[in-house]
């Protein structure tokens, strides 16, 4: 009977106490242990420790995308305990038995690591799309084009159910350049007797080089909605405005798509090739018909299609003898249409006849690929006639070659210098005007010059003393009184009085520790107060008014007004000391 009374005595002084030890350690869970390739799943990695930090390992067998971490604290019967938590969603890249390794987690002072996780991935469904309530799908238009034509890279989402904050993760289309279509369609369609939302966006690729490709997959972050919750067990309130969606974040992906990039045949005929690769037509055309000589004549080029338009350069001018020509920059008309770029590109020549007569400008030509009929095509336009008159109006132009005999010299003619007068004399040229002055000595004009520098870097550095010693003796107590006041007159207002207390306690663990301090925790408040020389009564004060505030911001937990006072009071009284 005494042993077991004093077995009872012991849990009855030992059980609260026990209640608010908790062990540090951290875990893994997964929201599903089975999925499908093409899924993903969700992991938390939660921690009971502050300051954790995941080290995620590296996943052979998974994408992963972090989602982000939160932290919450909660006050139980006088018990605080921390969470922390890492999200992740985890996309498997094959299937069969995939483990989660351990994953180790790091914090202040304390290390843990959690347990493996094994999770089943089986093939993807052989349902048909309509069959599913969301669906994501990523095609091009052509899996097997030329070098330069342009490919249409179509991503599709596809969903019978309400969604908010989709964020798309396109692939790194390596091997190709990309340019975005536009933003984008959306549009509904039935299918089956079922309504379903579609979502389109659109790339287009343009292939580098050849050889085989494979755009790897696409990635959705979308929240769905996969049903409604009851706010009420009560029948009576079960209406319209008792329930709310049941979100669920989902991670879907698409399938790679795989190319083969032909490259280009051999070319072998005598105009040079463009290097454009699409449809496209050549017009040329002459501002006039008649022309005076002198006078320039623009020469219109446009290259009209739909390809890799934007590479156009300006095609081949052969013009006759004793005639000049000047190009322009040219003029680009040039949008993105549904199967990639389109417009035209205008190149204009002011060309100059010098010699009157008739004139021929022959057949300009363009040759380009197309990749439909797998062939080169030649397109020509002109030749382009036009005449030139005498120019009577002009004053006569001489025009010589180099070499020639009869070429004026471009070298100026060398002429003697001659004195024009004195006409700019000095002031005064008496020589008993200048009085001659002994030089400084060298260390005077040193001191002279360093003088004000010197005076400016004594008065700096006592202005930074003094305000060094300032900031830390006065101006955290200053900080601490205001905030100590202005939590005094707010004890009514909770959120005003907890945010109050904890800039006061922040500035006084500043003025003991004799620096600004952030971010802190029980076992910083004992080490500062220790150190200043404190009580320990006063460091275990001071961390209790911590867990109170903390309890009261993030789990709810706040206390009355006396208590209240009471911490203003322990807080005021500490500041005290520390200013005497």
């Amino acid at each position: 009977m005494k042993r077991l009374f004093l077995f009872l005595i012991t849990v009855l002084l030992v059980g609260p106490w026990a209640s608010g030890v908790q062990a540090q350690g951290a875990r893994a869970v997964v929201d599903t242990n089975r999925l499908r390739l093409g899924e993903s799943l969700t992991l938390r990695v939660i921690a009971d420790f502050d300051d954790a930090r995941v080290a995620m390992p590296e996943l052979a067998d998974f994408r992963v995308s972090p989602r982000g971490t939160s932290s919450r604290v909660q006050r139980i019967n006088g018990t605080t305990t921390r969470e922390v938590e890492s999200l992740f969603l985890l996309i498997p890249l094959r299937t069969g038995q995939l483990t989660i390794p351990a994953i180790p987690v790091r914090g202040r002072g304390v290390q843990a690591v959690t347990r493996p996780i094994v999770v089943q991935v089986d093939e993807r469904s052989a349902a048909s799309i309509s069959d599913q309530p969301w669906s994501v799908t990523a095609e091009v238009s052509n899996t097997s084009p030329y070098v330069g034509e342009q490919v249409v890279w179509t991503f599709r989402f596809q969903t019978a159910a309400a969604f908010q904050n989709a964020r798309l993760g396109k692939p790194d289309f390596n091997g190709f350049s990309s340019d975005e279509m536009g933003e984008g369609r959306a549009f509904e369609r039935v299918i089956n007797g079922r309504r379903y939302a579609i979502h389109e966006v659109t790339e287009l690729l343009i292939p580098q080089k050849a050889g085989a490709f494979e755009v790897q997959p696409a990635s959705l972050s979308v929240a769905v909605v996969t049903g409604r919750s009851r706010r009420s067990r009560d029948p009576m309130f079960d209406d319209f405005f008792s329930t709310r969606n049941v979100m669920e974040q989902k991670l879907l992906t698409t399938e790679a798509v795989a190319l083969t990039v032909r490259p280009l045949p051999p070319y072998s005929g005598k105009t040079p090739f463009s290097g454009l690769v699409g449809h496209f037509s050549l017009t040329a055309a002459l501002e006039n018909d008649e022309v005076k000589a002198g006078d320039p004549l623009t020469l219109t080029l446009t290259i009209q299609g739909t390809g890799n338009i934007r590479d156009a350069a300006a095609p081949l001018v052969f013009l006759p003898e004793g005639m000049k020509q000047y190009g322009d920059t040219p003029v680009e008309e040039i949008a993105m249409g549904p199967s990639g770029w389109q417009g035209r590109k205008t190149f204009k020549t002011a060309i100059v006849p010098l010699k009157p007569g008739k004139v021929t400008i022959p057949s300009v030509s363009l040759v380009w690929f197309d990749p439909q009929a797998e062939t080169y095509r030649t397109e020509k336009s002109g030749p382009l006639t036009f005449t030139v008159t005498e120019n009577t109006a002009a004053e006569a132009v001489e025009v010589f070659q180099a070499g020639s005999g009869d070429a004026p010299s471009l070298a100026p003619e060398k002429q003697a210098v001659r004195l024009k007068g004195r006409d700019i004399l000095p002031l005064n040229v008496d020589p008993d005007a200048v009085v001659h002055r002994a030089p400084m000595d060298v260390t005077l004009f040193l001191t002279w010059l360093a003088g004000p520098f010197g005076v400016f870097l004594i008065l700096v550095v006592g202005l930074n003393r003094f305000a060094r010693g300032l900031s830390v003796g006065q101006a955290l107590g200053r900080k601490a009184s205001a905030r100590l006041k202005e939590a005094e007159n707010a004890t009514g207002d909770t959120e005003q009085f907890y945010g109050a207390l904890h800039a006061a306690l922040v500035a006084v663990m500043g003025a003991l520790a004799g620096r600004p301090v952030e971010g802190l925790t029980g076992d910083d408040i004992r080490q500062i107060v220790s150190r200043a020389s404190g009580s320990p009564e006063a460091g275990e004060s001071c961390v209790a008014i911590l867990e109170s505030v903390e309890a009261a911001r993030y789990g709810g937990a706040a206390e009355g007004e006396g208590g209240r006072k009471e911490k203003v009071r322990t807080l005021a009284k500490l500041l005290k000391e520390v200013k005497a």
